[in-house]
């Protein structure tokens, strides 16, 4: 009897080990929706469907792209977080509904309440003037902030207390120097500040790459773009400034997602970042992959959320 008993205990074991594993490698068995907190058309949105479009093919199930804008991106961000957390309801997002609108305290959720599942590019951010500006390097720019203090004026396109504006008072306050921010309501009423000569200079994605007539003169964010144009301009890393900012675009999810389907969707968008066609549209917009697996990149949201903490509070744009 004992051993009859045995045997059955044994088998059971055996038995609920492959209906664990049975249940693991179902998953997953219905349509994913990734969620972008932005319209269409736009190039989150873009890279949101390319990698959804190859992702599937991995996955064995389609993956909908659905657009949710509004509110600074957190409608999008509080959809995708107030879904169940199984996995099947995710996020493509840009940096800053997660790691800085929650410090306003307006959002139902908090950084911590995501878990990163793959990190895919940075946006290069830079100091940019025109292209036929007196400053035409960041030593340049220098002198001149540090004899004319305050009198620097640069344009952000998100306004006060956005990615932009941090990012600008951190290069500032690491240099010791005073300038000035404007803010604007997109990217494209920036542009035509800084070509029309309103602003000093903005803090965006130069365009000399495409023909454009925005000069970079230094980079905040870790990298920039790959053209042999932006060879010479100086990163903050490069220099040793303590003024790196990333604008990080990845998915993520609830944090409560279990760790094996988090494995098998980072697994997934890892194959899709890799693919020719998301490096060609990479390409296309002068950017490289930025890969960071689901640990890495929910530690960096960790400590751009952190960092944005400081600088909000030392800003006073918060208390």
């Amino acid at each position: 009897m004992k051993a009859t008993l045995k045997s059955v205990a044994a088998g059971l074991a055996v038995s609920l080990t492959f209906a664990g594993a049975a249940v693991a490698d179902d998953f997953p068995n219905k349509p994913i929706e990734l969620i972008v907190p932005y319209g269409a058309g736009g190039l989150t949105d873009a890279f949101a469907r390319s990698m959804a479009q190859v992702a599937e093919k991995t996955l064995g199930q389609t993956i909908i792209v659905v657009n949710k804008p509004g509110g600074g991106a957190t409608i999008g961000a509080t959809a995708a977080l107030t879904a169940p957390a199984d996995g099947y309801t995710l996020l493509f997002t840009t940096s800053s509904p997660i790691v800085i609108q929650p410090h306003y305290g307006q959002t139902s959720y908090k950084p911590e309440d995501f878990r990163g599942i793959i990190r895919a590019y940075d946006i290069p951010i830079s100091l940019t003037v025109r292209k036929d500006s007196e400053l035409q390097t960041f030593d340049q720019w220098l002198e001149w902030v540090k004899a004319h203090p305050g009198e620097f004026t640069y344009g952000t396109s998100g306004g006060t207390g956005s990615g932009g504006h941090i990012s600008a008072e951190q290069l500032a306050l690491a240099l010791g120097v005073e300038i000035r921010q404007v803010p604007f309501e997109g990217s494209a009423p920036l542009t035509a500040a800084v070509m029309g000569g309103q602003v000093m200079g903005g803090i965006q994605l130069p365009d000399t790459h495409n023909g454009g007539e925005l000069h970079g003169l230094i980079f905040m964010s870790p990298g920039k773009p790959v053209d042999e144009v932006y060879k010479a301009i100086p990163t903050t890393k490069d220099l040793g400034i303590d003024a790196v900012a990333s604008f990080f675009s990845g998915i993520i999810g609830n944090k409560d997602i279990p760790d094996d389907r988090i494995e098998i969707l980072g697994n997934a968008f890892k194959t899709a970042l890799e693919d020719p066609s998301v490096v060609k549209l990479l390409e296309s917009y002068s950017l490289t992959a930025d890969y960071a697996g689901p640990d890495d990149f929910t530690a960096l949201i960790k400590s751009e959320s952190d960092n944005n903490l400081v600088m909000l509070k030392t800003l006073k744009l918060i208390d």
